[in-house]
């Protein structure tokens, strides 16, 4: 370890000898860069915040009514939009940055150059947003950021109304097509039923629905007419004197008529005996009057014998006066013959109805059940069409007052911080950089006095002496150095420093002061007209 520290101290005492090489290097390497670095362009840059207020009053108040404009969303969307190529052109067109190329290849590029250095940046959920642009012209930098801001708060504002619009007259034109395919659909349906007026199922159920309620109708009417029949033909048979329990045919049976007719003879007959019997108690068998009573006597009953011989003999009992009355069991079974008859006829007519309905059922059987799918079919397609209709209308007044909500929406963009032109350039950091270009000289410096000992090497000590001749050293000669001599490389030393040293606060005050020595430089070396 004493070795290699002692040839690092002999190396540096080999340097020492072209220090001011190395100091003419370092100051030659400084003044460069540091005119280069105060030659580099100045960066200005222009900022402005915005802050979009998004809350309203009416915004709960539409809820669930109307459709709530999403500024968060759009706000996103414009802030691409601006950074897209045609509003990049937009901005340049209005700040006149297109004056600086003339060529299509020098627009080309100004443009990407503008799409890499505005930055738009901020927190939707808390609606603030920065714009930022760096330019050689402070002013240009305020122009441009101007003019990105304008064309945010613009695009924002008209962002959602032109989509509520937009989306207005689309459903607009898609109510104006339900409705004509509506009243096409009611046409059609109204058509169809004239049409088929005869054929269309109603409340009652479809045709065969219909048929079996029918057939069920018919068969009962059925039953109910053979059971007043029955009781017809044994009210007939009981007055025609029958056995009512006993089962007779129905040519049997007296009809109405026939029982009427036998009551009205059996009533003469009754008649003709008792005026008689009075002649017979004023004259004699062989009187005229008696003959001929007689004779008639026995015409009614050969009368009521040959005509309604089947009909029972009606009974009769003398009353007050001269006629007598009818039997009021007879009497009562005419009434209740009389009723059935009236029932049976009403029967036979809801009969010959029901099998004109059946009848009519089973002629449309073969049209009704086509019928009745298209109409099924006509009805849905309508339907469909007019809940679809019902619906767009719905979202077209949604849509409207979502429209008139977005005008009147306090929906305000406030400029926290509007653009300005910076007075002081944002980049680059010449400070830095210089101090960057010291430390590079002093090392460019101390590699050249290092390169020039290492080519030029001399020997300090002994035991370097005798490393590189391979022999023993026996003695030492010390060198004796006069009081001038050893003034003169004092003063060498102070000096040496002394140039270092002004290297160095040189710099330092140049980065400090590298604001105004870069515009003075630039203004001298005509890189800066103002």
């Amino acid at each position: 370890m004493k070795e290699q520290f002692e040839a690092l101290l002999a190396l540096a005492r080999s340097a020492w000898r072209f220090r001011w090489t190395g100091i003419a290097v370092a100051w030659l390497i400084g003044v460069v860069g540091t005119l280069g670095v105060l030659a580099l362009p100045n960066r200005y840059e222009s900022r402005a915040q915005i802050y979009v207020d998004t809350r309203s009053v009416l915004r709960p108040l539409l809820q669930g009514l109307a459709v709530a404009p999403q500024t968060q969303d759009q706000t996103d969307a414009v802030r691409r939009a601006i950074l897209a190529r045609p509003s990049l052109e937009e901005v340049a067109r209005k700040v006149g940055l297109y004056s600086r190329t003339k060529t299509a290849a020098g627009a080309e590029t100004l443009v990407a150059d503008l799409a890499r250095l505005i930055s738009i940046d901020g927190d939707p959920a808390l609606g603030v947003y920065s714009i930022y642009y760096s330019d050689e012209n402070p002013k240009m930098a305020q122009a441009v950021v101007q003019t990105v801001l304008d064309t945010f708060m613009q695009r924002s504002l008209g962002a959602g109304r032109s989509d509520t619009q937009n989306a207005e007259r689309f459903l607009q034109e898609q109510v104006a097509e339900y409705e004509s395919k509506l009243s096409t659909s009611e046409a059609a349906l109204a058509e169809f039923k004239k049409r088929n007026v005869g054929l269309m199922p109603n409340e009652r159920g479809d045709y065969f629905g219909r048929m079996q309620s029918e057939t069920a109708t018919q068969e009962r009417i059925r039953t109910e007419l053979a059971v007043a029949i029955r009781q017809r033909d044994e009210l007939r048979a009981k007055i025609a004197g029958g056995d009512p329990g006993k089962i007779i045919a129905t040519g049997d049976v007296p009809s109405s008529q026939e029982i009427q007719a036998a009551t009205t003879l059996d009533a003469r007959i009754r008649d003709s005996k008792k005026q008689l019997d009075e002649l017979l108690l004023k004259f004699t068998d062989r009187h005229p009057e008696v003959l001929a009573l007689k004779d008639t006597i026995t015409r009614l009953e050969q009368q009521r014998q040959r005509e309604l011989g089947g009909v029972r003999v009606t009974n009769g009992s003398s009353g007050p006066g001269s006629s007598f009355a009818i039997d009021p069991v007879l009497q009562n079974l005419q009434i209740q013959l009389n009723s059935a008859d009236v029932q049976v006829a009403a029967l036979q007519t809801q009969a010959a109805q029901a099998d004109a309905r059946v009848g009519e059922l089973r002629r449309v059987m073969t049209a009704g059940p086509e019928v009745e799918a298209e109409l099924v079919r006509l009805n849905r397609d309508y339907g469909v069409t007019k809940t679809q209709y019902e619906a767009l209308l719905q979202r077209l007044a949604n849509a409207k007052l979502s429209n008139e909500a977005d005008r009147s929406e306090d929906r305000r963009f406030k400029i926290m911080e509007p653009p300005r032109a910076p007075l002081r350039p944002m980049k680059p950091n010449r400070f830095l950089l210089i101090i960057g270009v010291l430390f590079g000289a002093a090392a460019i410096g101390g590699a050249v006095a290092l390169g020039l000992a290492l080519t030029r090497p001399v020997i300090y000590s002994k035991r370097a002496l005798g490393n590189l001749t391979g022999l023993p050293v026996i003695g030492v000669v010390c060198r004796s150095r006069t009081v001038g001599a050893q003034f003169l490389e004092s003063r060498d030393r102070v000096l040496c420093a002394t140039v270092a040293s002004l290297l160095v606060v040189t710099l330092v005050l140049t980065g400090i002061m590298s604001y105004p020595a870069a515009t003075l430089f630039r203004h001298v070396a005509g890189m800066e007209t103002s």
